[in-house]
């Protein structure tokens, strides 16, 4: 049997390492939903997302029943009010885009918005036929998707949260339902430079999972390299 080389036994020792240690980002940690205070929904148009209450920059938002939040303050759960920043085209990033200020070293913040879809929603005029879902423009972050007693409007969303210890990252979506309405007549309002506001409250759907500790990537970066030079040296010897 040939002898394992001592580059790949570091190699291998370090991947332990980094498997098994336990990693101090691994906070927060957990599941988010949110809604409209007081059964508010939100404003759209083409450029932007206003949350409402309407106008000031932020939305009042409360934490749904599904809601538990671990971070180095303790946990968010249910019932918790906070605020979320109102959306302008064509800014992704938002910094403390939703905030809690019973959770004040929590910071979740946006980095980005979609995919949409291919498909045009033009041409989707029957909302009646569940399941069609199609995007308003070839840019819009924004899909439809047909109901059968309206369209849903979906917009995915992610970003990064951190605490006073680490940081993890969140994705999920809002969604709100605009009723008796297709996708080709919100289409055209959006386009025609009109505004949507939707009947029902709209929710984030967040799972914050860990980011990779930069301590345990330097460690395994190193291991690499070393298994690399390793090889050259064998391949210039041969």
């Amino acid at each position: 049997m040939k002898k394992i080389k001592p580059a790949l036994i570091a190699l291998f020792a370090v991947l332990a390492v980094v498997s098994a240690a336990p990693s101090a980002s691994a906070t927060p940690l957990g599941t988010l939903t949110i809604s409209n205070c007081d059964g508010g929904g939100v404003v759209v148009n083409g450029t932007s997302i206003d949350w409402l209450p309407a106008g000031g920059g932020t939305g009042c938002i409360v934490t749904g029943t599904e809601t538990l939040v671990t971070y180095s303050g303790g946990t968010l759960g249910p019932g918790v009010q906070g605020a979320i920043k109102d959306l302008t085209a064509p800014t992704v990033a938002v910094d403390q885009f939703m905030t809690f200020p019973s959770a004040p070293t929590l910071d979740f913040a946006l980095t980005g918005l979609g995919p949409s879809v291919a498909t045009s929603c033009a041409g989707v005029t029957n909302y009646q036929v569940a399941g069609q879902t199609c995007s308003v423009g070839p840019t819009s972050p924004f899909l439809l998707v047909t109901s059968g007693t309206g369209t849903t409007v979906i917009l995915a969303a992610h970003g990064i949260v951190t605490d006073l210890t680490g940081s993890s990252l969140w994705q999920g979506s809002f969604s709100t339902e605009i009723s008796s309405q297709s996708p080709a007549q919100i289409t055209t309002t959006i386009l025609g430079g009109g505004s949507i506001r939707s009947t029902e409250s709209g929710h984030f759907d967040l799972t914050a999972t860990p980011v990779p500790e930069p301590a345990s990537l330097t460690l395994l970066g190193t291991a690499l390299l070393g298994a690399a030079a390793q090889a050259r040296k064998r391949r210039r010897s041969a």
